[in-house]
């Protein structure tokens, strides 16, 4: 005879699995934030297509791409590469994720399914070695992001400038081929409890290695501007809907 299991199934759980959730809901509250920024301008075509409307792309086409070491609540500790731009919604900064790369699975699907930030599996590495700050991002065997600064001089936190409006663009397909998106929609997070410690700054280099699944390669880098390097802490929480493309 089975012995009955302690516990009740009555309450549904947030996440998927049902019998385990693979994660739990919001905030999840991220310390011991180790992270290398670089900023670069690309071409305005380019940013346009990959900026969707109703958001306006930044006039000066920069892109950034982060890679961070966090310890977050919820999801543990990993390391993730964001490649985002800045963008506005009427007339306000916000940031737009374009691509993330991480290997925490828990984050993966936690950012996927609840804001709709498009994350894939990767490996990564960052390291500081003499005063450069180096990181790479690999997939499928290809190193897709080389990226580096040199920890030149030290600034104010305020300088980094930027916004703490995140806005990713949600994307669920139906299960039944042909048929429209179960969900299409832009989201919007604004992170809170936002703590800065040093930042470093100074020349960066940055290469996009060409790859048949990933293809950043395809994004082009016309000039580089600063490196960052620096510790924070913050909350990511709920958000909401900015637009429904299905509306």
């Amino acid at each position: 005879m089975a012995r009955k299991r302690a516990g009740s199934m009555s309450a549904r759980s947030y996440s998927m699995p049902e019998l385990s959730e693979l994660y739990g809901e919001p905030p999840f509250h991220y310390r011991e934030v180790n992270q290398l920024l670089v900023e670069f301008e690309t071409e305005a075509a380019v940013l346009r297509e990959l900026v969707p409307k109703p958001l306006t792309p930044n006039r000066e086409n920069t892109l950034f791409v982060s890679v961070a070491e966090f310890l977050c609540s919820g999801f543990g500790r990993y390391y993730e590469t964001h490649v985002f731009t800045h963008a506005t919604y009427k007339r306000r900064l916000v940031n737009f994720s374009l691509y993330l790369i991480l290997d925490n699975d828990v984050a993966i699907c936690g950012g996927r399914e609840i804001w709709g930030f498009p994350k894939k599996l990767g490996r990564l590495t960052m390291n500081m070695t003499d005063d450069v700050v180096s990181a790479t991002v690999e997939r499928g065997g290809i190193t897709v992001i080389d990226c580096a600064m040199r920890m030149a001089t030290m600034i104010e936190p305020e300088s980094l400038g930027g916004t703490a409006e995140w806005v990713a663009r949600k994307f669920i397909p139906n299960v039944t081929r042909g048929a429209r998106p179960d969900v299409d929609q832009l989201t919007s997070t604004t992170l809170t409890n936002i703590t800065v410690g040093e930042v470093h700054k100074g020349p960066a280099t940055l290469n996009f290695g060409a790859s048949p699944a990933d293809r950043l390669a395809d994004i082009p880098i016309v000039r580089m501007r600063d490196g960052y390097f620096y510790e924070s802490t913050f909350t990511l929480d709920d958000g909401i809907v900015l637009h429904d493309y299905l509306a």
